[in-house]
């Protein structure tokens, strides 16, 4: 047996344990903590954490090595852990529940939690998110591909680990193995990333890519001709990302948009992106009755769960503009009562690839990118800091390969696939979009301090003008010369595009040379850390 089985088993026989129980009953089995809403679905409020805890995940190196980016895990560090919960276990009664990630036969995972009972309410909302499993896969002694061992209350059961100075909230994942460890931790969203985690990792080993990304289906009209446009967005929680992937565009029949995924999908070499979930984990934060009716109506029924989400005690009424519970309020959203859902989750064929970014100076609000281009900014993901990863670090500026911190070993592999992907097809698009602001600090233009903010009406507005982008008429993108890619020169809709919403329009010549002359270091800084990026990406820029 290797180190890593030893380690990290993924059959635990004489464990007390329930199987696969009805939703039904992890709901009754979580009544003592749940708050009900005025229209009687269950909200519940974390006890130990209420956000991802990157700052203390860790990899255990073997045949995959950790990426830049990523905490190495010391093998006897990694012993001394799994020791501990292997005798934490039989102290426990647990749930195994079994799910399935994904459907199309290539870009299938099956994932099994184990988790103790009291904590049901985690298995509740996260068993939701993801498939059914088969009869055989419930089976307790076939292997799952992708396992987490969940357990909260691990130092509480473990004296030595009490006193061992280690952190209380840790997450230990063994890639070559498919295990996750999540322990001092009882935020859904953990649950939910480690399998995904993995499943991304798993999908990178077929030779495809696992993305941090939304999918979705746009019917558009180019000329007199009608067709299907398959379209992804990258883009970090709090970017707009599931906004914009839900967003309809105004679009009327014959046209339409067909929502897919919302969080993770897997490319496949030939151009396919195949769903990974069922239902949706949204993030519910600054979400308006007015701003997204659509979803606001969806999650305001009675099969919602929600997470953290403030809820009044006395009349059930639900305020998601509260934050007495943090930020990171989340909730799961069933895709039936979405409009503009299916059971379809897979899409047969990309088309465009729209990297969401926020920026406030001199990034437009859309750009058309070269391949080369392409791979250089997905290994930038710039985008800014949200609540749900770093609450403390919330509006800042950061860089995160793929736009996906679950990333598993070397960030050059996912840069260097991307690229390969977009050679073998040439025919999809890659844009970038900017949800931020330009302008700000402007010294001429009367852009304002703030500088002028890009909004949801833009950006929706943005989206279907790719989407019936045919083949460009002669002088409907413009090249810019300090970046290299390609800008508008009208977006139907938006008044006054080329001027109102260029850069160049806030700023004297010489301000703008140093804010470009900046933001260029900055990025050739970054990249240049990545030493087996292709050559052609790291040149792009």
């Amino acid at each position: 047996m290797t180190v890593a089985k030893t380690l990290f088993p993924k059959a635990f026989p004489g464990l007390k344990s329930v199987s696969n129980p009805s939703p039904a009953e992890l709901r009754r089995r979580a009544a003592f903590e749940e708050r009900i809403t005025s229209f009687r679905a269950p909200a519940y409020y974390t006890r130990r954490a209420s956000s991802r805890s990157a700052q203390n995940t860790f990899l255990l190196e073997g045949e995959t090595k950790a990426g830049r980016h990523q905490a190495a895990m010391a093998p006897e560090f990694a012993r001394r852990v799994a020791d501990w919960v292997a005798q934490a276990m039989p102290k426990v009664e647990w749930y195994r529940i079994d799910r399935v990630i994904g459907r199309h036969p290539s870009a299938s995972f099956h994932a099994r939690l184990w988790l103790p009972q009291e904590y049901a309410r985690v298995a509740l909302l996260w068993s939701q998110t993801l498939f059914a499993p088969s009869q055989a896969q419930k089976n307790a002694s076939r292997e799952p591909d992708v396992l987490t061992v969940y357990l909260p209350q691990w130092k509480e059961l473990i004296p030595e680990a009490a006193r061992s100075g280690l952190p209380e909230r840790l997450v230990l994942l063994c890639p070559d193995r498919g295990v996750n460890y999540v322990l001092g931790i009882d935020y859904v969203g953990e649950a939910k990333m480690s399998f995904l985690r993995l499943a991304m990792f798993g999908m990178k080993r077929r030779g495809g890519l696992g993305l941090h990304a939304g999918s979705k289906l746009i019917r558009a009209a180019s000329g007199a001709e009608l067709r299907d446009v398959g379209m992804l967005l990258f883009g970090l929680s709090g970017t707009g990302k599931t906004t914009l992937t839900l967003d309809d565009h105004g679009l009327k029949k014959p046209e339409g948009v067909l929502t897919l995924q919302d969080d993770i999908v897997f490319l496949t070499q030939d151009g396919a992106a195949y769903g990974s979930e069922d239902n949706f984990y949204v993030k519910t934060e600054g979400l308006a009755r007015e701003e997204q009716p659509d979803l606001y109506a969806a999650l305001t029924d009675e099969n919602s769960v929600f997470e953290n989400v403030y809820v009044d005690e006395a009349s059930g009424a639900v305020d998601f503009l509260n934050y007495a519970n943090g930020t990171n309020g989340r909730a799961l959203c069933r895709r039936n009562l979405l409009p503009n859902t299916s059971e379809q989750i897979d899409l047969g064929r990309v088309d465009k690839v729209v990297f969401i970014t926020r920026r406030d100076t001199v990034v437009p609000p859309v750009a058309r990118l070269s391949r080369d281009q392409a791979a250089a900014y997905f290994m930038l993901g710039e985008s800014i800091e949200t609540s749900a990863g770093d609450p403390s670090k919330a509006g800042q500026s950061i860089r995160q390969v793929g736009f996906n911190p679950f990333i598993v070993g070397l960030e050059e592999e996912e840069g260097n696939r991307f690229w390969e992907i977009l050679r073998d097809n040439p025919g999809i698009e890659v844009y970038l979009l900017n949800t931020g602001s330009i302008g700000k600090g402007a010294d001429v233009g009367g852009a304002g301090a703030a500088g002028v903010k890009i909004t949801k009406a833009v950006s929706s507005a943005i989206l279907a003008f790719i989407a019936r982008q045919g083949k460009p008429e002669p002088g409907a993108w413009n090249a810019d010369d300090e970046w290299g890619y390609q800008t508008p020169a009208r977006v139907p809709g938006l008044d006054d595009f080329a001027r109102k919403y260029s850069p160049r329009s806030y700023y004297r010549a010489p301000t703008y040379r140093r804010l470009v002359q900046d933001l260029k270091q900055e990025r050739q800084a970054y990249l240049s850390q990545f030493t087996r990026l292709r050559p052609e990406a790291s040149r792009a820029l």
